[in-house]
């Protein structure tokens, strides 16, 4: 049996002293961002866990995230919803707190130990989730995954729904598809959405053209106009966009109004998500074909996961991917 990574290994191994190591543990404040951060990946790439004393059970849960997505009046809105509706029939109490990128400290219902384990939402710090680690209380990510972390995980099926709303296209006879993402090549939501986009074009026998892939932000939409005028500037533009979310895609449809093209008559769009819509504002958005998710569900489903690996800590991570539906509207037809 492997012996256990000590505290003062871990300070050796970067030659700093073991006070060093437990203050960016226990007074993050007061130590270099930079030392700290190096601090976290070791303990991370050696196993090493903090031990700490366990108080007994609170039956309550913490909900984490910047408060961007805590606030943001769209998906997460949704699955925040659904997680503290089922939390509540569960007979578990919810905690919600922001925490920013630019913090040291972690909130003070996880360093109190007021929670029995914790729920992140959307994007997040590397070095902050390896911090959290460090309280060795349970967690798991919902919405996007840490790449070369093995966490718990609740994710839509980016994979599954961007290569049917492609295949879709493909259908319908356009040969000339392109996608606008939602982050870089190598973000894991981006990769997923982008692994079905290319499945869907190769299974037709479509050249896939790096052309055709416009890198934009979920998280900023401005970012979408340079997108899209990159398609549009191509000698052979595309009659058909895949957008990797919805918000994505109503910001291409309101930019092509102004350049008097028209949905889906000149250039067919499709989303991601199936956000749903105030009664008096959806008679006058765009039917937007869309991979639905039932976004209240993935947080029921975060939950569960964390109740489970509350009462089984050792369970071994998965990531759990929530299946989506293709929803064809108005905004796709066959090319002109």
């Amino acid at each position: 049996m492997a012996k256990p990574i000590r505290l003062k290994e871990i300070a050796k191994k970067l030659g700093l002293s073991p006070a060093t190591v437990s203050q960016a543990f226990n007074n993050p404040k007061i130590i270099n961002r930079e030392t700290r951060g190096k601090i976290l990946r070791l303990c991370e790439e050696l196993g090493y866990i903090r031990k700490k004393h366990k108080k007994g059970r609170n039956n309550n849960i913490g909900v984490l995230g910047e408060s961007f997505y805590i606030t943001l009046g769209g998906f997460y809105n949704f699955v925040t919803t659904g997680l503290l509706k089922h939390a509540k029939k569960l007979g578990v109490d919810t905690l919600i707190s922001s925490f920013e990128e630019e913090e040291e400290t972690l909130p003070t219902m996880i360093t109190k130990d007021i929670v029995d384990g914790v729920i992140i939402i959307g994007r997040f710090s590397r070095d902050h989730i390896l911090q959290i680690k460090q309280e060795n209380i349970p967690l798991v990510l919902c919405g996007n995954p840490i790449p070369g972390l093995e966490l718990h995980t609740v994710i839509p099926d980016g994979r599954s729904g961007v290569y049917e709303a492609t295949k879709h296209l493909i259908d319908l006879s356009h040969k000339k598809i392109a996608t606008i993402t939602g982050g870089q090549l190598f973000d894991p939501i981006t990769s997923d959405r982008l692994d079905g986009y290319r499945f869907a074009l190769s299974e037709a026998k479509i050249r896939i053209s790096d052309n055709y892939i416009a890198t934009a932000d979920f998280y900023n939409l401005q970012s979408v106009e340079p997108a899209l005028e990159k398609l549009l500037g191509l000698d052979k533009p595309p009659t058909a966009i895949v957008c990797a979310c919805d918000a994505i895609a109503y910001t291409v449809i309101e930019l092509l109004k102004g350049k008097n093209l028209k949905v889906p008559k000149d250039i067919s769009i499709t989303g991601f998500d199936d956000i749903s819509f105030p009664k008096f504002i959806e008679t006058t958005k765009p039917q937007l074909t869309t991979a639905h998710i039932n976004l209240e569900q993935l947080g029921e489903v975060a939950v569960d996961i964390l109740l489970e690996i509350i009462e089984n800590p050792a369970k071994a991570a998965y990531r759990h991917t929530m299946p989506t539906q293709l929803i064809v509207r108005k905004t796709t037809t066959s090319p002109r």
